[in-house]
């Protein structure tokens, strides 16, 4: 009897190993390829300490900086700039067949994400009660009484509460606001708002994008050229 006991005591021991050292236990955690000031960690254990690269992050982790903006970048090349007072949390991190499908919830302050264009993996942010999936590119975001979102090169479809879906185009600059469904587009045309809140190297600049000419707007008339008569829609 005794034998037995030990035997499946054993055979526990030998499985329990055997996940936690296969590739799919470590669904959880990612490891960080560099650093650039202090950003600091509560876990879901309650646990408190800095970032450095001989720590990874893992799902449940809240990360915020304090008087100082810092640069984290993981291990499959996201970048993420925080200004001070900043924070998020990593609501999920899973490791699913090759490549990481990671949820971020965004806190408060001033953050911008910057994600490989051809990155196998998935990064899928919160914000208020509103989601972006899949997101690709540069994103800056900036949150007080209002959501203040940069959009770089890619278009972004924002659920709302009411299930309503809102795109948002390539390099636009938008005011979301928390209590109603309301929001505000622009076209982006600098940086400078921004680029002060992160450390150098975060924010690039916005290239010339012809503006867009709603043709439902223009009226037709004539003008006086060269002393010839011309007309057209204007």
């Amino acid at each position: 009897m005794i034998l037995i006991i030990k035997k499946f005591i054993i055979a526990v021991v030998i499985t329990f190993l055997a996940i936690i050292t296969s590739p799919s236990f470590s669904f959880s955690q990612m490891k960080i390829s560099d650093i650039k000031n202090k950003i600091y960690v509560l876990d879901v254990y309650g646990k408190r300490f800095s970032l450095d690269k001989s720590k990874q992050i893992k799902t449940g982790d809240y990360l915020k900086t304090k008087k100082n903006p810092a640069i984290l970048i993981l291990n499959n090349r996201t970048k993420i700039c925080l200004s001070p007072n900043s924070s998020i949390k990593i609501n999920s991190l899973n490791l699913i067949d090759d490549h990481y499908e990671i949820n971020l919830d965004y806190r408060k302050g001033d953050m911008l994400l910057s994600i490989p264009k051809n990155t196998k993996d998935t990064h899928n942010l919160f914000f208020y009660s509103y989601k972006v999936n899949n997101l690709i590119n540069k994103i800056i975001l900036s949150k007080n009484f209002k959501l203040e979102l940069l959009n770089y090169n890619n278009e972004l479809n924002l659920l709302f509460i009411d299930k309503k879906i809102k795109k948002i185009p390539p390099y636009s600059y938008t005011k979301i606001f928390e209590k109603k469904n309301l929001i505000e587009i622009y076209n982006a045309s600098k940086v400078s708002n921004f680029s002060s809140k992160f450390l150098q190297g975060c924010v690039s600049i916005l290239p010339k994008i012809k503006q867009k000419v709603d043709n439902s707007k223009l009226q037709y008339r004539c003008v006086t050229e060269n002393g010839r008569l011309i007309c057209g829609n204007r």
